[in-house]
């Protein structure tokens, strides 16, 4: 690759993108013909990942007292925008838009939220007071990247390249699927339940492809002679690529990430997955993996090097009757990878009735 290099800096405002989803599909914990207003006294505020939770103490029309809960986006986007343990201050009280939990009598999806003094806060994360932006921009230094090449820090960015297997987010894995599943496939899938299954729901990224196209996810590449290290911030996933050989150890211990070799063609970087347990490939809707399936990735630099496109062909004899194929896309940050450590608290919604 030229040594080719270029200035980038990035103003940070409210992300623009992606900010209506979260790390599973909502339509599954909440319903969105079921919109709600509470108010009441806060008594905690989670600021968490893979999401941020409030809690309120409402009082009914009958003086009884309902300590609610509702769900937010991941912390580790607010924070970019300026949010802090303290938004929302205990013993404050607010009034609270959000949707209705499907599973829980108390439980809602936060949207939007006034205090006392007119402050409104947005799921989104903007914060405004009348004509006022009070959200935090954070103006980060200059710093000279080389266009040409792929280290660097990078964040999810929507795009539509085609050739992907276009699935909606969410119904029966059996139906979407289709004659994509084998018969040991359909078994497998009719077993997922996508409200109580999720791996994230355990705090697991789920696979390497869920970690690339995470909503405003942020990652790094760092490259070596011998290896190139990719981090994502969603689940504090790493990824190791030998770069030295074409060839897997024999004695592959399986794993969710799996065991990675990789090789440039020409500028494109194609990385050969192998090794991984059985597990979930992608949420939602759940498309389950056997431990045969094999990955292959191709990375490229597109839009002179601001853009990391990522091309993927996953193959399953065992669940699949043919590959499965689709893309990503990166654009370059100046965003760190902090740690997510996450905890999930989605309680009773994420609770299998027995």
């Amino acid at each position: 690759m030229k040594n080719h290099l270029g200035l980038l800096s990035l103003l940070f405002l409210a992300v623009s993108w992606n900010t209506a989803f979260a790390h599973h599909a909502s339509s599954p914990h909440f319903d969105n013909t079921k919109p709600l207003s509470i108010e009441g006294v806060i008594t905690e505020f989670k600021f968490v990942n893979p999401h941020a939770w409030i809690y309120l103490d409402v009082t009914n029309e009958d003086g009884s007292v309902d300590n609610w809960n509702c769900e937010f986006g991941a912390a580790s986007n607010y924070m970019r925008q300026g949010w802090t343990e303290e938004t929302f201050a205990v013993g404050e009280f607010v009034q609270i838009e959000g949707i209705a939990a499907r599973r829980d009598p108390l439980g809602c999806a936060f949207q939007s939220g006034v205090l006392p003094d007119g402050t409104h806060i947005a799921r989104g994360g903007q914060i405004t007071k009348g004509e006022e932006v009070l959200t935090q921009t954070v103006e980060l230094e200059e710093v000279e990247v080389d266009l040409n090449s792929m280290a660097g820090t990078w964040i999810t960015v929507r795009r539509n390249f085609g050739g992907g297997s276009g699935f909606p987010r969410s119904g029966d894995p059996v139906e979407i699927y289709g004659d994509l599943l084998t018969e040991a496939g359909k078994q497998a899938a009719s077993g997922y339940d996508e409200r109580f299954d999720d791996p994230a729901l355990e705090c697991s990224p789920s696979s390497i492809i869920r970690g690339y196209s995470e909503p405003n996810g942020a990652s790094d590449i760092t490259i070596r002679d011998d290896q190139i290290v990719i981090r994502h911030e969603f689940m504090d996933t790493v990824r190791t690529i030998d770069m030295t050989t074409r060839d897997h150890p024999s004695n592959i211990e399986p794993s969710m990430t799996g065991h990675s070799v990789g090789w440039f063609e020409a500028d494109t970087l194609v990385v050969e997955t192998r090794g991984f347990e059985a597990g979930v490939l992608l949420p939602h809707p759940g498309l389950l993996h056997s431990g045969e399936m094999m990955v292959t990735e191709r990375f490229s630099l597109i839009e002179d090097g601001n853009v990391l496109r990522r091309d993927y062909e996953a193959i399953d004899p065992v669940f699949w009757t043919r590959a499965y194929t689709g893309n990503n896309a990166w654009a370059r940050s100046d965003i760190p990878v902090t740690p997510y450590n996450c905890v999930e608290l989605g309680g009773i919604s994420n609770i299998r009735p027995e």
